[in-house]
């Protein structure tokens, strides 16, 4: 973590701020408490954060992802710029930021600039992580000219071998290009932002590779090198075998053979309070775990925002989330409350 993060984020946190807005942070916190409590279940009227998915398309076929392989089981497409801005026009005096990024790659959208202008319009934060094939000198432009906060870069490997193992059809050196290109114009145009993190996840095949990639990191300048623990989306053996390491893992083999998370799953989720996920088609879910919208509150174009979110689908999901969190099966494999980072 470098100084240029950290005064980055206070910069951009100051920016953001306003006295409803840090209001509403209180009242979440707040509420939140009082549901782990056992006193309430409904959230205040907005989230503090929106992800928001651009695009279910995807350059890449990762096999541990739903867009890499294929294998939506919902419609699939990209989101309206109009869906955004109308989203923002009711909720923007509440939110912090907005998240581009749940599934697919939010650079393959073709007005994702528009799509962050329209963020910074409201002075909210904004971020987007990529898996870093489509920075251009062209779109490297469009992201800081557009007012990008961060930017989160996946590389999961140092040798285009152990890196194509997973990201599947991607070219090591055309990321590393771009992200050197990024930071290049970034200086020239004397900008602060985005603030460039580097994430490297690490599998059982690329451990080694790890020193490699926080020096490289250094050297290029930039922001944050951090190390993410592998997610697997079927928690089977096999999958474990392949891909997670002995060390560095968010799982565990249980004496009976059964692979699943280190540690008890509390029955709490503050991410259920501080944020909600829309899909390309303006479904609310109550995550980013919801790949395939299987537990969607409802449609943001057949209702407002307040209404989709706090209706009895939406409460009786969080209800059972405090009171039996393992019941339900995509808070099984849920990192909330579960160590990510490394």
């Amino acid at each position: 973590m470098s100084w240029r993060w950290l005064v980055g984020g206070l910069r951009a946190g100051l920016s953001m701020l306003t006295l409803r807005r840090a209001w509403h942070g209180l009242v979440v916190g707040s509420s939140y408490l009082a549901a782990r409590w056992g006193l309430a279940w409904r959230p205040p009227r907005y989230p503090l954060f929106l992800g928001i998915e651009p695009t279910t398309a995807c350059n890449l076929r990762c096999p541990q992802c739903i867009s890499g392989l294929r294998a939506f089981t919902r419609p699939t497409g990209r989101l309206d710029p109009q869906l955004l801005e109308d989203i923002l026009t009711e909720l923007h005096p509440y939110l912090w930021g907005v998240l581009f990024y749940f599934q697919g790659e939010p650079l393959l959208h073709p007005e994702i600039g528009r799509l962050i202008l329209a963020v910074s319009r409201y002075r909210l934060l904004s971020s987007l992580s990529t898996n870093g094939h489509f920075l251009s000198e062209e779109k490297c432009y469009e992201l800081i000219a557009a007012g990008l906060t961060h930017l989160r870069i996946s590389i999961d490997g140092m040798t285009q071998e152990n890196y194509a193992r997973y990201r599947v059809e991607g070219d090591l050196a055309t990321v590393q290009a771009g992200v050197e290109r990024l930071l290049r114009l970034r200086r020239a145009m004397r900008s602060h932002f985005p603030l460039v993190e580097l994430q490297f996840i690490a599998f059982r095949h690329n451990l080694a590779e790890i020193p490699d990639f926080r020096k490289w990191a250094h050297q290029i300048g930039a922001d944050y090198a951090r190390i993410k623990t592998a997610q697997i989306l079927d928690l089977t053996p096999e999958a474990y075998e392949a891909w997670i390491p002995e060390t560095g893992s968010r799982y565990e083999r249980a004496e009976d053979g059964e692979i699943r998370l280190r540690g008890k799953v509390p029955n709490r989720c503050w991410r259920l309070w501080r944020a909600a996920e829309v899909t390309w088609d303006g479904r609310l879910l109550p995550c980013c775990f919801d790949k395939n919208a299987e537990h969607a509150f409802g449609k943001l174009d057949e209702a407002p925002f307040p209404e989709v979110w706090h209706n009895e689908r939406a409460e009786a999901f969080r209800r059972r989330v405090f009171q039996a969190r393992e019941s339900i099966d995509i808070c099984r494999n849920c990192s909330e409350g579960i160590q990510t980072w490394l």
